[in-house]
């Protein structure tokens, strides 16, 4: 019976410390939706988010917050975020603002155009901010669905 139990524990702990991987179609699924491609539903990405990445680090914002470490449009993805009520979807990132719209248009094309000193956003209203943190200095985000302003 202690043998048992000790079994029970080391798969506990072991099965606690599995790390996710980002599986192979992340940044055309992710990539897509922060670029407002393709419709935004809470429901659908923190399904996905679950299935992908397990629970969530936090909940905060009215979001719940994924640690990925993955790379997205070339450039280092920190956290996704997705809506809890609301239909969002967003990205923190390690690059500048300036470095993250670089590499996006190198990657798909897409121009930002800066709406404010801090703001950016795209033809299909993907949204690029500056965010506070010496570490993630970019947010990216998309509201709703795909032309929708918000």
């Amino acid at each position: 019976m202690i043998s048992m139990v000790r079994r029970l524990i080391l798969l506990s702990l072991l099965l606690g410390n599995t790390a996710f991987s980002a599986p192979g179609h992340f940044t055309a699924v992710i990539g897509s939706a922060l670029m407002c491609r393709d419709s935004v539903s809470a429901i659908y990405f923190n399904e996905y988010m679950q299935k992908f990445f397990g629970s969530p680090a936090f909940s905060g914002g009215g979001a719940n917050w994924w640690k990925v470490n993955e790379n997205l449009f070339n450039s280092s993805a920190e956290y996704v975020f997705v809506g809890v009520d609301l239909d969002f979807i967003g990205a923190t990132f390690k690059s500048s603002p300036a470095e993250l719209i670089a590499n996006i248009r190198e990657a798909t094309g897409t121009e930002y155009k800066q709406t404010s000193t801090e703001k950016w956003v795209s033809s299909s209203y993907g949204v690029l901010i500056r965010y506070r943190d010496r570490n993630t200095p970019s947010k990216m985000y998309c509201v709703g669905s795909p032309h929708t302003p918000f």
